[in-house]
């Protein structure tokens, strides 16, 4: 009688909820929508930091997002409990935390575009400091792209010129943390569980914010109104928790140059919203700047596609 073979079980099918969480054009999508709201946000961030000082608001935003963050996900952290997890998360919420710093003291020294502006020169850097992590080597298509989106954040935030002052200085340095960021999130994410490393990220950033609140005045009573409130739980919750836990997860299933480069969106929307909101004027400047970012978004996530085609399209002509 032949021996029978014995048969290993079928792979589980992987889910179509998980197939879409995996998905790098889903995931695209969603660091966008993050971008836009973040674009949004300056709105509600200008009208609280009009009525408390801004470590303030930082360590209240971040204090909430880290509970959320923990209310959430705190299997994750208890199953991740280990030096390398706790490293690499107290890291990234330093570098987040000191890109907040940097941006927040520049922005006292210099205009609103050209803070705006000079942010996003971290779209230019991540595809270097994502070569030194050893992440790969910076493709031609990239750096194309990401001399378009910082070309078209120029035209969309600058009116003026761009000399160089303190504020400009601290603002490229905010850029680097940026920068530093989205890489660590990229590297780190891919091997280390990526919302244990967001619960200590924002517990970091909360704690710092936390340890400068005492050299600013603190808030008169009657600042904290139900509006109030209400902005503090929309930045902690809808633009920390959910908006950076998009970027961090999405990092890791997309490459950090196309992330940086979408997530970069955030300069220009604010711009756009502040033209729908009646602030600000629409003017062939911004237009022009917008297109340019358009062209770098299509360089950067359909590059390869173009060139197949491109290559099919020629292949008859050829023969």
């Amino acid at each position: 009688m032949p021996e029978l073979e014995e048969k290993s079980a079928p792979a589980a099918p992987t889910s179509g909820w998980r197939r879409l969480l995996d998905s790098p054009t889903a995931n695209k999508l969603a660091l966008l929508c993050a971008a836009l709201i973040w674009g949004f946000s300056f709105f509600v961030a200008k009208d609280v930091t009009d009525a408390i000082p801004v470590f303030w608001l930082l360590a209240l935003r971040f204090g909430i997002a880290t509970v959320v963050t923990f209310a959430v996900f705190w299997r994750h952290l208890v199953e991740h409990l280990d030096a390398p997890t706790i490293r690499a998360g107290v890291v990234l919420g330093l570098c987040v935390w000191g890109a907040y710093a940097f941006q927040t003291v520049g922005l006292v020294y210099t205009t609103p575009g050209k803070n705006a502006f000079l942010t996003g020169v971290y779209v230019v850097l991540v595809p270097f400091v994502a070569w030194i992590f050893r992440m790969g080597r910076p493709r031609g298509h990239d750096l194309v792209a990401a001399g378009l989106c910082l070309a078209g954040i120029g035209f969309t935030a600058l009116s003026t010129g761009l000399s160089m002052g303190l504020g400009d200085a601290l603002t490229l340095v905010c850029a680097i943390f940026y920068a530093l960021q989205i890489v660590v999130v990229g590297k780190m994410g891919r091997e280390l569980d990526v919302w244990a490393l967001t619960i200590w990220q924002f517990f970091v950033m909360a704690l710092c914010s936390m340890l400068v609140m005492p050299f600013e005045a603190a808030p008169a009573a009657d600042v904290w109104t139900p509006a109030l409130i209400w902005q503090l739980l929309f930045l902690g919750v809808i633009c920390s928790f959910v908006c950076l836990g998009i970027m961090n997860y999405a990092l890791t299933k997309i490459p950090v140059a196309e992330g940086a480069l979408i997530s970069s969106m955030e300069s220009p929307s604010g711009v756009f919203f502040s033209v729908m909101a009646g602030r600000e004027t629409l003017t062939a400047r911004m237009v022009f700047g917008f297109c340019l970012i358009f062209c770098a978004m299509v360089i950067s996530n359909a590059w390869d596609s173009i060139v197949e085609w491109w290559h099919r399209r020629a292949a008859p002509a050829s023969s």
